[in-house]
């Protein structure tokens, strides 16, 4: 062998070598700022999940004894900063049905689970969950769990910062477009908060971002009168953001007026009654509950609410809880409170709405509990049936200036739905950085699959936050999306996806290095026949 074919041989397999690891990089989506995986494997690791209807028989998750359905879902997977969640796979049955999502906070209950591909979730948070269901009945066969794995990419650049934000007014009905309320909780230092105003019917932006100051409670008036709204609340500091969302009406009842030819009859004075010589001032311990407006929430859906407890005695209450009933509802956020005599406390708690919840109307208890006494009310619920399923799951940079968002509607009422949905995209501070509308129609009972484009400014990258407002004519719903912008690669973004940009690249150099791997293998064989030495 030649020097010359020695050197040919060993540039042909460094290229080799050079698009393997192209490859490799691009179909992994292994992120270049770190990559890492959880794994189950032992009964120790899934019991730090919760069985329903299920158990660890010693080698696998499976259906308990004498069940035919289950699920079973796992503890909650914690990147310590903010992550993309690439792939799950696992080993078992393959009828085994799984579900996901990503959160902001611990408990993960700022999410629904929802379907993804498992092979390319590409969702956004620091925080993970999956829930996997069993199905006897479906596939005749012992279905098993054995092992998981979850695959991440962190940055490693960014400090790890604990926010979050959660809102507790307004929510309700409001008699007044004045003084409206907008009362929050936040964790975290040196935060920035913003917040906007959307019509919830049309998605119009009624207030635009508006920064609150010291991240204190505030009001704010609303210039277009009566209508149905949600508030969007922010909090960031650095690359690390929150947001919650509130929804309330206004409704405004016209004023008695008097005339004023109505005579004024003045009552006429009480005898004067003289006081004892020493009054006694009687000890109250006593508290009230304020009525808390019905609430209407869809299927699937949840909504942030606050309870507003004042001490209407004469001594003071300590170590006041809140509670709910056993209905599976309530999901109390807030810990105890003193409350002294005459003052007011706001106690915060999530009411939560499955999927599977029968639509129509439900009295729920609530109660006060404090060392000292106690009191209790009523919570008018009405559980609207869901009309349709709407689910992103692809958010893709197809070009510099524009983002693909790929998403999929069921019709579950039977009609055929005429829908709006205004998409707009967030930056970490708050602000809305881009936004576009589409109009779509989907048949009854028919799952169908759309796209739409936004405009984006081509330096758009960073953690951001996709909305989606979608009304039809008798129902309405919303979807807060975490999505990740990668940066751009000298001149180029590379993405996911071999129809966009970054596929058209990895062909080019695939197509590039074939080549010349062909060009010097056709030069080595002619040299062979030429028998040309080579020293």
């Amino acid at each position: 062998m030649t020097e010359m074919e020695r050197g040919v041989r060993i540039s042909i397999f460094a290229v080799l070598i050079v698009v393997v690891a192209v490859l490799t990089v691009y179909y992994l989506n292994l992120s270049p700022t770190g990559f890492a995986v959880f794994q189950q494997q032992s009964q120790t690791d899934f019991d730090a999940g919760a069985y329903t209807n299920t158990l660890y028989n010693g080698s696998a998750v499976t259906l308990d004894v004498n069940q035919t359905s289950g699920d079973y879902s796992s503890k909650v997977f914690d990147a310590g900063e903010s992550a993309t969640w690439n792939n799950l796979t696992w080993q078992g049955s393959s009828g085994l049905v799984f579900e996901v999502r990503s959160c902001l906070i611990s408990n993960c209950s700022d999410a629904n689970f929802v379907s993804a591909n498992l092979n390319n979730m590409n969702l956004s948070g620091q925080y993970f969950q999956y829930k996997v269901s069993f199905d006897s009945t479906s596939t005749n066969e012992t279905q098993l769990l054995e092992a998981v794995t979850l695959d991440y990419s962190v940055s490693q650049t960014v400090p790890v910062v604990n926010v979050s934000i959660s809102l507790s007014q307004p929510t309700g009905e409001k008699d007044s477009t004045s003084g409206i309320p907008l009362t929050f909780t936040t964790t975290g230092t040196d935060l920035t908060c913003i917040y906007n105003v959307r019509n919830s019917v049309t998605g119009n932006m009624v207030i635009d971002n508006t920064t609150i100051a010291n991240c204190a409670d505030t009001v704010f008036d609303i210039t277009s009168g009566e209508g149905n709204y949600v508030v969007y609340a922010y909090a960031t500091k650095g690359l690390e953001s929150a947001f919650s969302s509130s929804d309330f009406s206004i409704s405004i009842s016209d004023e008695e007026v008097v005339s004023e030819e109505e005579p004024v009859v003045e009552p006429e004075p009480a005898p004067e009654i003289p006081a004892p010589a020493e009054a006694e001032i009687q000890s109250i311990t006593e508290i009230s509950l304020e009525e808390i407006p019905g609430q209407n929430i869809n299927q699937g859906d949840s909504k942030q609410l606050s309870l507003a407890v004042r001490n209407t005695g004469t001594n003071p209450v300590s170590s006041c809880v809140l509670g709910g009933d056993d209905s599976g509802f309530f999901v109390i956020t807030d810990g105890s409170k003193n409350i002294g005599p005459g003052e007011t406390a706001s106690f915060a708690f999530l009411l939560n709405v499955s999927e599977e919840t029968n639509p129509g109307e439900y009295n729920l208890g609530v109660s006060l509990t404090c060392t000292e006494t106690s009191a209790s009310g009523t919570l008018g619920l009405i559980v609207i049936k869901k009309v349709f399923d709407f689910e992103i799951f692809n958010v893709q940079r197809t070009r510099q200036d524009r983002v693909r968002v790929d998403y999929s509607l069921t019709e579950l009422s039977g009609e055929d739905q005429d829908l709006e949905i205004f998409f707009s995209i967030v930056d970490a501070s708050g602000l809305e950085i881009a936004n576009t509308s589409q109009n779509s129609s989907i048949n009854a009972n028919d799952t169908k699959d759309f796209r739409v484009n936004i405009p984006i400014n081509e330096s758009l990258e960073g953690n951001l936050t996709l909305s989606a407002a979608i009304n039809s004519q008798n129902y309405s719903t919303s979807v807060l999306e975490p999505i990740t912008l990668g940066a751009p690669i000298g001149g180029f973004a590379i993405f996911e996806g071999v129809g966009g940009t970054g596929g058209v690249i990895v062909i080019l150099i695939v197509i590039l290095v074939l080549g010349a791997i062909f060009f010097a293998a056709r030069r080595m064989r002619k040299l062979k026949k030429v028998g040309n030495p080579i020293k």
